[in-house]
Formats: structure tokens, C-alpha cells, sequence
């Protein structure tokens, strides 16, 4: 499993021309984009990638996220642990380069 950025929106598909991205899959107005290749067992270095994927893509993820109706969330795949209470918490460097960009988290 990966994280990846799913976003959504009337003019997803026209905006897919003019930015450097290019999802791993597109349907029914959705295009999801690999974020990380990170094992779902490593959420750290999933959150670590996801910064810098956003960092480095923010004109790209700003474009698509101007569209109306537009709509992104990334996605953390993390595995299931054997504990009575399981939680994995975001840092405040990822909530911010995702608040500002109009994404949520999952």
C-alpha cells in the first residue's frame, strides 16, 4: 500500500494538461496520483514523503484544487496492529502544507 492524493472536481480533467503530474489512474472524475511507495507498515515515512510530494508539486496541486467544485484528500494506507488502541497522529508540518493547499487527510 502508498499514500496517495485523490482529487476530484469538474474540471479535474481539463486540468491534467497543464501540470507535470500525471495520475496512476483517472475514473469517473477522479485522479489519483502516487504519493508515496512506502510500505503500509511505514507510516513515518509515508507522512515524510507526503511533504515533500506536496513541497515539490504545490503549483501543480494548487491548479487542481482552483477548479470548482474541486475537492483532495490524501490518503495514508497503515496497517493494522495487534494493539488494544491503535492511533497514528499527523505532524503539524503536513497539516499545514495540506491546509493550505485545500486538502484533508485521511
Amino acid at each position: 500500500m502508498r499514500c496517495v492524493l485523490r482529487v476530484s472536481g469538474l474540471g479535474v480533467n481539463a486540468s491534467l494538461s497543464k501540470i507535470s503530474l500525471a495520475p496512476y489512474r483517472l475514473e469517473d472524475g477522479v485522479a489519483h496520483f502516487d504519493v508515496s511507495d512506502a510500505d503500509f507498515s511505514d507510516f513515518k515515512v509515508q507522512v515524510k514523503d507526503a511533504i515533500a510530494f506536496l513541497q515539490s508539486h504545490m503549483a501543480d496541486v494548487k491548479l487542481l484544487m482552483s477548479e470548482p467544485d474541486a475537492s483532495g484528500v490524501l490518503d495514508f494506507a497503515i496497517e493494522r496492529r495487534d494493539v488494544s488502541v491503535q492511533f497514528d497522529s499527523f505532524p503539524a508540518a503536513l497539516v499545514r502544507e495540506a491546509g493550505n493547499l485545500g486538502l484533508a487527510l485521511e
